[in-house]
């Protein structure tokens, strides 16, 4: 029997969308999820407060170190209201759709999630455009169709590892941070005292059921 887990991804742009997918899909799926409205009313009102510290240490013009410990401080309360509703809620909730829990990043490991798929047999390829201040957007492409923003077929996301600041990663095992990937050109924002710096990572896709491709070469790129 397969086991389903999780993972809270730590950017903060892929914690911005995370959270607000997991809350949306929720609540509209409350009855046929079974998911009580005390837990929703609570996810929606630390979501807002979350959302406004947001939107003020991610603009150019207003963030600043005071902004940025605000909204991880929010962020703080909202994932350990999240972590409980996974835990309880969403973790092998046989009412959920297999396209909804990869939306969910809801991942199966060992035995037979009822998809069998084999791991992905090829690395992406990446590229990590500069488009705003402190941000770089992740492109990707499969050798199979390169150019394009494809993703091998039940491809759940592309996992990147990653390491801020020189000198540059000898190995994969020293680029500790983390993002996935699940649409190509999602953005990654950064620090702003890490503008200037040069961001290095890896990169792979893992499938629906959690089994993991191999890694691709290094890439960088300089933090805007």
């Amino acid at each position: 029997m397969s086991k389903e887990t999780y993972n809270i991804p730590t950017g903060p742009t892929a914690r911005f969308d995370y959270q607000r997918n997991a809350i949306t899909l929720s609540t509209t799926n409350a009855t046929p999820w079974t998911i009580p409205a005390a837990k929703l009313t609570a996810l929606a009102t630390q979501r807002t407060a979350y959302e406004l510290k947001y939107a003020i240490a991610n603009n150019p013009d207003t963030q600043s170190p005071a902004a940025t410990a605000a909204r991880d401080k929010e962020w703080a309360t909202l994932s350990a209201l999240l972590a409980d509703l996974y835990d309880h809620n969403l973790i092998n909730n046989a009412a959920i759709a297999m396209a909804d829990k990869v939306a969910l990043h809801i991942h199966f490991t060992g035995g037979n999630s009822g998809v069998p798929t084999p791991a992905p047999t090829t690395a992406p390829i990446v590229a990590l455009v500069s488009e705003e201040i402190s941000m770089l957007h992740v492109v990707y492409s499969d050798p199979s169709a390169p150019g394009t923003h494809y993703k091998p077929a039940n491809v759940a996301f592309c996992e990147l590892i990653y390491k801020v600041g020189a000198p540059a990663p000898t190995g994969i095992a020293e680029a500790t941070e983390r993002y996935n990937v699940a649409r190509s050109h999602e953005s990654i924002v950064f620090a702003p005292e890490d503008r200037g710096k040069t961001v290095y990572a890896y990169a792979r896709w893992v499938n629906k059921n959690g089994k993991n491709g191999p890694w691709s070469n290094m890439v960088s790129a300089i933090i805007p």
